[in-house]
């Protein structure tokens, strides 16, 4: 078992917390940051359980020194580095929510940093889908060649957004927040699970997201947002893995993820990080499922690895190719657009406002089975964006102006 502390009580830390007390066995929680202006939800249950409350970091670490093996960090994308390099400084290991920092220096930063204070992948990092039994056999067979090489790895997904997502946290939607960059949107927040898992399965080394060249991307937004809720990206790896993703917050109906693999002797299909199927070039069929909760299942497998010394599944140091994803497509974008107005509804649904980009479903769907970008395939509002060198990126925004 480990003792954690959380910072924070309220959203996903809340979630994060009831998930952890799913586990008893593995995790204990000693104490959490909810200051009372936050009114974070729970806060009460955690005193009822007897965890202490502090109402700041400061105020954390100066309290549960010896008294906790390690704090998660599942707080706001531009506070991340800050509070990271806090608990670090103060002697603790540290846990760290999807996605690790916003932008390149700061992750740059981060690993210098970890390394400096002997923590060298020992950060782990909240990418659960990773850790499934699925996505870990997946990555066994393409490290062992098993289906050749891996020519192309699409992906789509619409989940939609309710305006009252946007209004629960002052960064949600936003490129930067108090000075900090944010960038936050599909690629680096909801669906950032499905380009960890492309990036991931693209290589065929243990242990690596691919190394990457460029990319191209367009970002757009429908709802009245400063950050995008709508992209289009294409990655190309440095073996010449073509990695297509293209995702909407402004989806009519639900999409759950569905990543295709395309192989020289077979394709996968990997539908809502849950459900595989595989269908070999003899047209024989295997299918493979992961019944486990993902989250429950990483901070498992993270618990064990902290105890046992093991290497952590995702540790920061694998993480960059994904940061360079998320700076790439703002840069590769050049902006992030806004959908005309005539190409967009606003529902009511359920006391609350749903906004849809007409055809939006269509077009993700003829997208993903082309293989395209959504100026590909015609969407009236879509504009290309440039294609965008990846190699020697150390700063964003380099070229671009947010």
């Amino acid at each position: 078992m480990i003792k954690l502390a959380v910072i924070g009580a309220g959203g996903y830390a809340y979630n994060l917390i009831k998930w952890m007390w799913g586990i008893p066995d593995k995790i204990q929680i000693i104490a959490v940051v909810s200051n009372p202006a936050w009114r974070d939800a729970g806060r009460d249950d955690c005193q009822k359980r007897g965890i202490s409350i502090y109402d700041d970091v400061d105020q954390l670490i100066a309290n549960v020194k010896g008294k906790v093996d390690a704090i998660y960090i599942p707080t706001p994308i531009n506070t991340h580095l800050a509070i990271a390099k806090k608990c670090i400084d103060a002697g603790f290991k540290i846990f760290l929510e999807k996605p690790p920092v916003p932008v390149i220096q700061e992750y740059d930063e981060l690993v210098e940093y970890a390394a400096k204070h002997k923590l060298s992948y020992k950060i782990p990092i909240g990418f659960q889908s990773l850790s499934t039994d699925v996505v870990q056999e997946l990555k066994k067979r393409m490290v062992e060649k098993r289906y050749g090489k891996v020519k192309r790895i699409t992906a789509m997904a619409g989940w939609p957004r309710l305006d009252t997502y946007y209004s629960r946290s002052r960064w949600i939607g936003r490129i930067k927040v108090d000075g900090g960059w944010v960038l936050d949107g599909t690629i680096n927040n909801p669906l950032a699970h499905a380009m960890a898992n492309e990036l991931y399965l693209a290589s065929d080394k243990p242990g690596q997201m691919a190394e990457l060249v460029s990319i191209e991307a367009e970002l757009y937004h429908g709802h009245d947002i400063e950050s995008e809720d709508t992209s289009s990206v294409r990655v190309i790896t440095n073996e010449g893995v073509e990695i297509l993703f293209n995702a909407s917050l402004c989806s009519d109906t639900l999409m759950n993820p569905m990543i295709v693999i395309e192989c020289e002797k077979a394709k996968i299909e990997y539908f809502n990080y849950k459900e595989v199927t595989i269908t070999a070039s003899d047209g024989s069929v295997e299918k493979m499922t992961s019944p486990s909760e993902p989250r429950t299942n990483m901070l498992k497998i993270v618990s064990d690895s902290f105890t046992s010394g093991k290497p952590y599944i995702v540790p920061l140091e694998m993480c960059r190719p994904f940061t360079l994803v998320v700076n790439g497509a703002f840069e590769s974008s050049g902006k992030v657009h806004s959908i005309d107005k005539k190409y967009i509804s606003r529902i009511e649904q359920e006391g609350d406002i749903k906004t849809v980009i007409k055809d939006i479903d269509n077009i993700l769907k003829t997208a993903h089975e082309q293989g395209k970008l959504f100026s590909e395939v015609g969407a009236k509002w879509a504009k290309k964006g440039k294609k965008f060198d990846l190699k020697g990126y150390k700063k964003f925004p380099s070229s671009a102006k947010f």
